[in-house]
């Protein structure tokens, strides 16, 4: 159910008149920010208590445990999300993502060398998360006009995917390089409570309830996706990026570092940013100047982001890698940013936390694929040779989901 407009606001774009927007936006660039952190500080604290041969599939199974949960319960977080105000569900979630920080703070302080509670501590945040992005995601059409939305998901996955691409782990990477983790987690932790605060303000209508259980409201938005080509596929591409973009750049950014740019730690948060920073730039050059073909758009992604992988991986100069980085979130940016449109404005109001949440679970069952491949890759080939095989089975598939995928390719 979206905000009731105002005539001035029906001929604006601009979801930021939304007062409601503009706190749940400030508050996905907090929690983002947080998240984000972690992404560098996780691995750093993982691949300094192992040995050598072990640092590829110590990283792997610490990024790919988070995953794991979302892939049982993040349906029940889409079911959830359309039952009860979302805000509430953000609160509890973020709160727990701030306690786990604690834990991390305490591990690092009695400089703890044992990585075996990094596994549990994964385990908790990913379980967390499977309820926490249904809700932030389906909050979003209840806070602007249907005229402002495409804006409202450019600039929220701007505000959002920036901070926690760009903003957290540059962030991470130079307070661990300068301060330790332990300051680094301590940040995290105090983004992450902040955001818990700033999202239970972020008000939105309690929804009507059916009277159904969760299970039946559950096998109702299954049967309905399934019912909808077009929001089949682009639930399935939201695979594409945890096999072939995301698992293998985590994994091998903290190796590629120090073996192969010879650089220090603030480097893998860097990098880390420069991905960001062109998600950032493509999100705003999106909001001025919006593509006219946005399933064509979509389906390019996959093959462009291939080539652009071929060239990271055979990068041994940080500043061209930098370039790179940047191009590539660029071209992300056009993915990350028209899937969430695409999927919210054709689906119906009722059913929007369930489609978000099948659009996770897509993302949560393809990064366990991304992180073991890399990481058996990794080890035995070196990380060169992971983002290099990754990017040309992301080309070959992106060519495919080009020529074949046509209920996606033909969204306006």
């Amino acid at each position: 159910m979206t905000t009731e407009p105002t005539s001035k606001q029906e001929e604006s774009r601009n979801p930021f008149q939304s007062r409601r927007f503009t706190q749940w936006w400030i508050a996905s660039l907090v929690a983002g920010s947080g998240v984000g952190i972690q992404a560098v500080s996780v691995p750093l604290y993982v691949r300094d208590r192992v040995a050598l041969d072990e640092r590829a599939a110590a990283i792997s199974a610490a990024l790919l445990i988070p995953t794991l949960p979302g892939i049982f319960l993040v349906l029940f977080g889409g079911s959830l999300a359309d039952r009860i105000e979302q805000r509430r569900i953000l609160m509890v979630t973020y709160s727990i993502g701030a306690v786990v920080s604690t834990a991390y703070i305490a591990l690092c302080f009695f400089d703890a060398r044992s990585v075996w509670p990094v596994f549990l501590l994964a385990a908790i945040v990913g379980s967390a998360g499977a309820f926490t992005n249904p809700a932030r995601q389906s909050m979003l059409p209840q806070l602007v006009t249907r005229s402002q939305l495409q804006n409202a998901v450019i600039l929220g996955t701007m505000a959002f995917m920036a901070s926690l691409q760009f903003l957290g782990p540059t962030l991470g990477g130079l307070i661990a390089d300068w301060s330790g983790l332990t300051a680094a987690f301590t940040t995290e932790m105090i983004l992450l409570a902040l955001a818990a605060i700033l999202f239970s303000r972020v008000r939105t209508e309690v929804q009507p309830q059916t009277g159904a259980s969760l299970w039946t409201d559950l096998r109702e938005g299954v049967r309905y996706v399934a019912s909808e080509p077009a929001l089949t596929g682009l639930l399935l591409l939201g695979a594409v990026p945890g096999i072939f973009f995301i698992g293998p750049f985590s994994v091998t950014v903290p190796i590629l570092v120090p073996d192969v740019f010879n650089a220090s730690d603030k480097w893998v948060g860097l990098l880390w940013g420069c991905f960001g920073a062109g998600v950032f730039i493509g999100s705003v050059v999106l909001t001025f100047f919006p593509l006219p073909r946005r399933g064509l758009a979509v389906c390019s992604t996959g093959l462009l982001g291939g080539l652009i992988l071929l060239a990271y991986s055979q990068s041994t100069q940080l500043q061209y890698s930098v370039v790179i980085l940047v191009i590539w979130g660029m071209s992300a940016s056009v993915f990350m940013n028209y899937v969430v449109a695409l999927l919210q404005e054709h689906a119906e109001p009722r059913m929007i936390g369930r489609v978000m949440s099948m659009y996770s679970l897509t993302f949560f069952a393809s990064m366990p694929i991304g992180y073991t491949q890399a990481g058996v890759i990794t080890t035995n080939y070196g990380p060169q040779t992971t983002l290099f095989t990754s990017g040309v089975c992301a080309a070959l598939v992106g060519l495919a989901v080009l020529l074949f995928l046509k209920p996606v390719r033909e969204l306006p």
